[in-house]
């Protein structure tokens, strides 16, 4: 249920929020909307488990806008975003010691669809600068859809992330450049899709984190930074990513912000993507990095070899002190 801006598909104004289920089990009732749509900005969501593969409830959005794109015939292009999260460590692939950029794996996995492949040429493009939902929407504006002259857009995520979100890209796409400008002449769409891959108590950390970031944006940020280039100043000298002091700190380990696990689960974290993670090759020597999970399974290890290596030398003591007994 979006009752806070979902409407009927008879009434399709800009701003609100559609359902998967109504769009996809009404679908030639949304055609000549989807076949006017500009770009579709496909909102990445945490570490991908390969790839090929983002998270299973980000590969939810990348089905519905591949079966969108293929049965409504829509020309619109398709835009993957997020290099990656703040809450969790970048995915490194193997074979090049690189990151794995989120928007990536998204694209991997449209390009690659079993069922509805997006195959032709230039319709799918890679944001790889974003590292949150503000940073998506100022980044695929000032360097996809300002320069490219896309002004209708849908915006697709999953229902626990899509009202933060529409609150995100109204204020952005909204702003005028500054102050003197007229405000962007924008038609937002919102797409809400399934939750999917996730726990419940997983789905409640993501939505009570989202409730207060929504109020945060309508309570203060868009008031306080109504133009893109106040948004600019503001991750310029605000936000964690993006301001050079907040990264040296982070950088060397004098702030460290930790989030709750269920948080982290909902952005991708894993028992998965925590093995791949305890133990990498770099700069020519072993780095651990591991969970408690993995200490403690390495601490019952180290136990249970030490007690067995110390059966094991008391059996053969008794058995050098006994040799008779042991003979008969």
């Amino acid at each position: 249920q979006h009752n806070k801006t979902t409407m009927s598909a008879t009434d399709i104004s800009p701003g609100i929020i559609l359902a998967e289920d109504e769009v996809l089990s009404n679908l030639p009732k949304y055609t000549p909307l989807l076949e006017s749509i500009d770009t579709i900005l496909l909102l990445g969501g945490g570490v991908p488990l390969s790839p090929t593969e983002p998270p299973v409830y980000v590969q939810r959005r990348c089905d519905v806008v591949a079966e969108l794109m293929t049965r409504a015939a829509t020309k619109a292009t398709v835009v993957c975003l997020s290099a990656g999260t703040a809450h969790l460590p970048q995915y490194i692939t193997p074979h090049n010691g690189l990151p794995l950029w989120e928007s990536t794996a998204s694209a991997a996995y449209l390009l690659r669809h079993p069922q509805y492949p997006v195959s032709e040429e230039g319709r799918v493009y890679a944001e790889t600068t974003s590292y949150d939902t503000i940073s998506n929407a100022f980044f695929s504006r000032t360097t996809m859809t300002d320069v490219a002259g896309w002004k209708k857009v849908l915006v697709v995520t999953n229902e626990f992330h899509i009202e933060r979100s529409k609150a995100i890209f109204d204020w952005i796409f909204h702003a005028p450049s500054s102050d003197d400008d007229a405000l962007a002449p924008y038609e937002m769409y919102y797409l809400s899709c399934n939750n999917v891959g996730l726990s419940p108590e997983a789905v409640s950390s993501r939505k009570a984190h989202e409730a207060r970031g929504e109020a945060n944006v309508q309570n203060n940020l868009s008031t306080q930074y109504p133009t893109l280039k106040d948004v600019w100043e503001f991750l310029t000298t605000q936000h964690d990513f993006y301001t050079a002091k907040k990264l040296v700190s982070t950088a060397t380990g004098e702030d460290r912000v930790k989030a709750d696990n269920l948080l982290k689960i909902s952005y991708g974290q894993s028992s998965t993507t925590l093995s791949k993670r305890s133990m990498e090759w770099k700069d020519g020597r072993l780095v651990l990095a591991l969970d408690m999970y993995v200490i403690v399974a390495l601490v019952v290890l180290v136990l249970g070899l030490y007690f067995s290596f110390w059966k094991n030398a008391r059996s053969s003591h008794h058995k050098i002190n006994n040799p008779i007994k042991n003979t008969q």
